[in-house]
């Protein structure tokens, strides 16, 4: 069986490198951490830290995987789950995948290694060949996602959180409407423009008369598309933004052509990121079901852990709900 100095050698470092890696109490060079993890594979060696783990019965560590920080939902994600996590005694392991799916990979690598009680995973993309080997190995819950998995997987229902952002609109008499959508093909922008046209067909409104604009990936191409949307002679009274992430450039777009939200043009997100209130006007959205159900999503994963076993395939839909602040008007009122 190789040991931490067959690890050491093989990856050209010293033994208290390998065991620094492995223990996670003190910073080692990106370079320097993948070459002794990737003798460690090779090697199939087993750091102390399980050894550890077993005595305890518990490492007491869960890793969450995000799939962007520079999200601004996703600190306010961070922020409940560890708050939920430090309740009975657990540590988060926090996992930026930078949308990368290779990093999600390496990431996974990385959690079996320290030898986690558990995963909380957010996936980056709808792609999830890479997760199968784990999934009824390590206890885990699929979060925001509803995947063929064998694990728990417990997401907002999008179709009913978009109807009632899209509807918001309708009811406040706006019918010339344009959706901005960050991607085309993810899971969740399918589902929320389900939400969207089941709203409008409602409203008699057919998708043809919408204006959908794609792939809105940043501040930037939000300011773009609506500086450019609100010069259109037919230019939308609302527009219903996929996440909350847009609003400043949509906002920037909207003041740069000499018009106001929601005097012009009424605005509605959807996540509820702490700025949406602090801007001018404050954002009405639909508020993230995780935001307010963490301790159950994080229920889910401890009754595992303490059971000894992982948790086959489950789905759990939970409604988000309307936060009213003041970028709607009801232009039905003169």
């Amino acid at each position: 069986m190789a040991g931490i100095r067959d690890v050491a050698k093989m990856a050209g470092v010293s033994p208290s490198t390998v065991s620094r890696v492995f223990s996670g109490a003190a910073f080692v060079e990106q370079e320097t951490k993948d070459r002794v993890i990737c003798a460690a594979r090779e090697l199939k060696y087993k750091p102390n830290l399980a050894a550890r783990s077993l005595k305890k019965g518990s490492s007491k560590l869960i890793g969450l995987i995000i799939p962007d920080i520079m999200n601004p939902y996703y600190p306010e994600v961070v922020k409940y789950f560890e708050a939920s996590a430090a309740k009975f005694g657990y540590a988060l392991i926090l996992c930026d995948a930078l949308g990368d799916i290779e990093k999600e990979k390496e990431y996974f690598k990385m959690l079996q290694y320290l030898f986690v009680d558990g995963i909380f995973y957010i996936a980056s993309t709808d792609n999830i060949e890479h997760i199968r080997p784990y999934a009824g190995s390590i206890p885990m819950v699929v979060v925001n996602r509803n995947f063929d998995l064998n694990a728990p997987c417990i997401n907002l229902d999008n179709v009913d959180g978009a109807c009632q952002a899209m509807s918001h609109l309708l009811e406040n008499g706006h019918r010339r409407l344009a959706v901005f959508v960050n991607g085309k093909e993810r899971q969740y922008n399918q589902e929320r423009m389900e939400g969207c046209l089941k709203a409008c067909a409602d409203y008699g409104i057919a998708r043809r008369e919408l204006t959908i604009i794609q792939d809105v990936a940043s501040d930037d191409i939000a300011y773009q598309k609506t500086w450019e949307l609100m010069r259109r002679p037919d230019r939308p009274t609302g527009i219903f933004m996929f996440n909350d992430f847009m609003a400043y450039g949509v906002y920037k777009g909207i003041t740069k052509n000499g018009l106001k939200v929601p005097d012009d043009v009424s605005i509605v997100g959807f996540d509820d990121i702490p700025q949406a209130k602090y801007l001018d006007p404050a954002l009405t959205t639909l508020r993230h079901s995780l935001l307010d159900n963490a301790e159950q999503i994080f229920e889910c994963l401890r009754r595992q852990i303490e059971s000894g076993s992982c948790a086959p395939y489950s789905y759990i839909s939970n409604k988000g709900r309307m936060i009213f602040r003041e970028s709607v008007r009801d232009i039905r009122k003169k």
